[in-house]
């Protein structure tokens, strides 16, 4: 663990009850940080922002109130009964939502949000989510929307259909909301292309996996497709929150034996690999995880994944509000530093000029001007840098 980590024994913390069971040695280093001096109010801020007030609160509970205050569980005792009202509510509806698009025979993937956490934590409140994530075919994305709209959803930011058109045209999902405050990403692409172009796509919706699921089942990813598109949400979020790491390693607790044939047909990229290789690499200091020599020997022969994955744990994982984050010029140059060339400019001037939902909320434009939205999206960006000089 890198020295300024061991400065912040409430980030150590963190990472030890970062999973759903605990290891004798993982029980014994959680007593021992205990032992020590806390500031539990950083603790609580930290945990809030990593999305792990339900696994702490699982892992302190056993403890007496001489070890852990009695505000302090109080305080997690409360968050987590929101937590696990509303991750209810949403897997009642992601049900609902996965039967309906079935009766309308539109082949989907559910992942993450309660059927991650039903699969993967096998109880649907020890992970903290706050929508679904449902992925469909590119051809079948306005049949979705219409469908979805048949059971209560619409336009999360009330678009138009000309500025929804905009959407799927240049994006990889889009927002609807349902009353009930159910909000629900539509995904017909698992990131934006310019961050992964060699995903093997048809050999996911090949490998489609019927799971059990509140009493039905869930289409949703095999195990190796998943740990690819877990890697990918952590780079997509800069790998920001400690609780996508967790997913990755309760993947691993559910299947150690991984066909990593099927990984590496997903490799064909140097964004896609630089992601992967960074998830894993962190996965492997901090979980107990087992990847496969041929696969460390690569993370271990590009010395850019070890660099990021420092800077990832001092500067992002310690901090309740890091500096670096996916919107950051400098961090993204520092990212993609060593990769192809070509899929490094890729990605740059795929993050400058692809347009996102806020452009199209922001500059609402008939469909017949919707080639206008990257030159908008351009002087947006341009206009925030220049307020935050």
């Amino acid at each position: 663990m890198p020295e300024a980590m061991n400065n912040r024994p409430e980030l150590a913390l963190l990472i030890t009850i970062a999973r759903v069971e605990l290891l004798p040695a993982e029980r014994s280093a959680l007593s021992d940080l205990l032992a020590g001096p806390l500031d539990w109010d950083y603790l609580l801020s930290l945990a809030y922002r990593h999305g792990l007030e339900p696994l702490l609160y699982l892992h302190l509970h056993s403890f007496t109130e001489e070890t852990v205050p009695a505000r302090v569980m109080l305080t997690l005792r409360e968050n987590c009964k929101v937590i696990g009202g509303r991750n209810l509510i949403l897997a009642s509806r992601l049900k609902a939502v996965s039967a309906h698009l079935r009766a309308q025979q539109i082949e989907h993937i559910a992942y993450k949000g309660p059927l991650l956490a039903e699969v993967y934590y096998g109880n649907c409140t020890l992970r903290v989510f706050h929508d679904l994530d449902i992925l469909v075919r590119p051809s079948r994305i306005e049949d979705v929307r219409d469908a979805l709209v048949k059971i209560g959803f619409s336009d999360k930011y009330g678009l138009s259909a000309s500025q929804q058109a905009a959407s799927f045209r240049f994006g990889f999902e889009h927002p609807f909301t349902a009353v009930g405050g159910v909000d629900l990403d539509l995904h017909w692409r698992l990131v934006q292309t310019f961050k992964s172009r060699s995903l093997d796509m048809e050999g996911i919706w090949k490998r489609v996996a019927m799971v059990p699921f509140w009493g039905g089942e869930a289409p949703t990813f095999c195990p190796e497709d998943l740990l690819v598109v877990l890697c990918l949400h952590a780079g997509h979020h800069g790998w920001q929150q400690l609780s996508h790491m967790c997913d990755i390693s309760q993947l691993f607790r559910k299947h150690p034996q991984l066909d990593w044939n099927i990984v590496d047909s997903h490799l064909g990229d140097s964004n896609t690999t630089r992601m992967v290789y960074v998830s894993l690499n962190l996965l492997g200091e901090h979980w107990d995880v087992q990847i496969p020599a041929d696969m460390r020997a690569r993370i271990s022969a590009d010395p850019h994944v070890a660099r990021l994955a420092g800077r990832i744990q001092t500067e992002i994982w310690s901090s309740p509000n890091p500096a670096l984050t996916t919107s950051s010029l400098r961090w993204l140059l520092d990212r993609s530093a060593g990769e192809d060339l070509r899929d490094r400019l890729r990605l740059l001037l795929g993050s400058v000029f692809c347009p996102a939902v806020e452009d199209f909320e922001l500059f609402r434009l008939p469909q017949f001007l919707a080639p206008l939205y990257p030159g908008l999206r351009v002087l947006r960006l341009a206009h925030k840098y220049a307020l935050s000089r």
